[in-house]
């Protein structure tokens, strides 16, 4: 699951991004998506009445493609083809910027069911789940809905989040997300979504003493599955922005960090291998804070042994390249960046239209201080990329050229992010941004 970075190594995971090329592959076995439309697909959900799916991607965010390649892809969805509208939303092309406006965004993906007559969402899913685990919650869904929407309070408060979130009222949301809990039966997969979506919807509106207090609450009577893993790993983090002294810091992360650990190795517990990749990554996060420079060394080992597995067990080239960001994110932990070239190098050939093999190219090489070769990645990446990642990789390119010593190109280059930041679409627009540019400008030219 994509979230809001919050330290260095998490910042350099979002701004890493995921695999893929830019256009969303036709589904062999599961649904065929429409791209890009979202009036045209509300009409003919309305037209069919049948409920419109939306699948809020972007070609950075590695989980985004890991539901394409593993989900989405799969058999079980073939039964659920018809019985939903499918649309795929490339947030960072501009012609979306009106419904991604519409429908306000925190993670990628963030995944739609909306109500053809009203517009409304009925259901708003963060990140991702088996294909097994969403095939159950779609069918659950959609026969409610045709049965009238029967007056269950769990699943009603479950629509009511999604509504509040469009409407901007996010801490409403979260009181909405625990009404779903509280009228759910522990232990099923209803009460697993509702928790997991309240402890999300806690942590991205920094409510985060109540997001551990859930958390823990919560845990030991969650089935086994991937809302079980995300709300560990949404406790943790939590607990980790409290003040080091917060007793509610002291008393869960721990233990938190003792579950995040046990479900990274436990491969009986069902979740995608993108989700399990995300356990290490926050366990080499959570030591690198505390100063175990040796606990996070030995996760980044166990990651990135992980990651070379699931690797070479996929069947594809997207399957393959679905975890390009993650290995080189624990490549760059463990200080061994050389490891990733032969990786990206196949990506290059296998995505040629892609930009994120250049892109990482390029970060692999400024690490191992070849400024030469990173600049040479990062002009061709600057080719393919469109929408505000182009941000990124002009922030690298800039690095390589004050590495090797060219202050006017370096100026020039900031000053094309400043005019792309400029360019963007408000929707596309953040604040963040111009800081990102104005703290790169500070470290390379003063």
């Amino acid at each position: 699951m994509r979230r809001l970075p919050t330290s260095p190594l998490l910042l350099l995971l979002f701004w890493l991004g995921c695999a893929s090329a830019p256009k969303p592959a036709p589904q062999a076995n599961g649904p065929v998506f429409l791209e890009n439309d979202y009036p045209a697909a509300l009409a003919q959900a309305r037209a069919s009445q049948k409920l419109l799916f939306i699948d809020f991607w972007a070609p950075w965010c590695h989980t985004c493609i890991s539901m394409r390649a593993y989900v989405f892809s799969d058999p079980a969805m073939k039964a659920l083809e018809n019985r939903f509208v499918w649309l795929a939303v490339d947030t960072e092309n501009p012609v979306n910027t009106e419904v991604v406006a519409h429908f306000p965004l925190d993670v990628w993906p963030t995944l739609l069911v909306v109500d053809p007559t009203s517009g409304t969402p009925v259901r708003r899913w963060l990140g991702s789940a088996t294909a097994t685990e969403f095939a159950a919650r779609l069918d659950a869904l959609d026969k409610g809905w045709r049965a009238g929407g029967a007056k269950d309070v769990a699943q009603s408060s479950l629509a009511d989040g999604a509504a509040l979130v469009q409407a901007g009222k996010r801490a409403d949301a979260a009181v909405a997300y625990r009404a779903a809990a509280l009228a759910s039966a522990p232990g099923t997969p209803l009460h697993a979504q509702a928790v997991e979506l309240l402890v999300l919807q806690l942590s991205l509106t920094r409510q985060s003493a109540e997001c551990v207090r859930t958390a823990r609450a919560e845990l030991p009577g969650l089935p086994p599955g991937t809302s079980l893993a995300a709300v560990a790993q949404t406790g943790l983090e939590c607990a980790l922005r409290l003040p080091a002294t917060d007793a509610d810091r002291l008393a869960a992360a721990p233990g938190l960090e003792t579950r995040v650990a046990e479900l990274s190795r436990d491969l009986t517990v069902p979740m995608l291998a993108d989700d399990r990749s995300g356990l290490f990554e926050t366990l080499v996060e959570v030591r690198r804070d505390r100063g175990d420079a040796a606990g996070a060394l030995a996760a980044a080992a166990d990651w990135a042994a992980y990651l070379e597995a699931a690797a070479a067990r996929a069947k594809t080239p997207d399957a393959r390249a679905v975890f390009d960001s993650h290995r080189l994110a624990a490549y760059l932990a463990l200080g061994q960046p050389e490891r990733a070239i032969p990786m990206l190098e196949q990506s290059r050939a296998d995505f040629p239209r892609d930009y994120n093999p250049d892109a990482r190219l390029a970060v692999a090489y400024l690490a191992l201080h070849k400024p030469a070769q990173a600049l040479t990645f990062a002009e061709q990446a600057e080719v393919l990329v469109y929408g505000p990642r182009t941000l990124r990789v002009l922030l690298t390119k800039a690095e390589a050229q004050a590495a090797l010593g060219d202050k006017a190109g370096t100026k020039a280059t900031l000053a094309r992010a400043d005019e792309l930041v400029a360019s963007l679409p408000e929707g596309q627009r953040g604040a963040w941004m111009v800081s990102a540019i104005d703290s790169k400008r500070k470290a390379l030219l003063q």
